[in-house]
């Protein structure tokens, strides 16, 4: 599910337990020049519990890997509209 407001897409959301992964684009620390622009977070609820900081959409995605599979390039390809164009482009 992808939450315009807080520009992240959340994934994995157990309702039993009210946990889940999100992976969200630092788009303000983009723009500033930041390294680690975008952040998977394991949330419970509406808190952040632990969070994986990484460089581009290829680490972000191993990271959501590691905790339950993905296809990665399926997924990449589906965000394709999400992120930033030139982002986009260079990937």
């Amino acid at each position: 599910m992808f939450e315009q407001t807080e520009n992240a897409i959340r994934y994995k959301w157990d309702p039993r337990t009210y946990t889940g992964f999100k992976l969200r684009y630092d788009a303000e620390g983009a723009a500033k020049g930041g390294h680690c622009c975008f952040h998977v977070e394991d949330w419970t609820f509406r808190s952040i519990t632990n969070e994986w900081p990484c460089e581009d959409l290829d680490e972000a995605l191993e990271v959501l890997n590691h905790f339950f599979a993905i296809d990665v390039i399926q997924e990449r390809e589906r965000l394709a509209s999400w992120l930033p164009v030139t982002l986009a482009e260079a990937a």
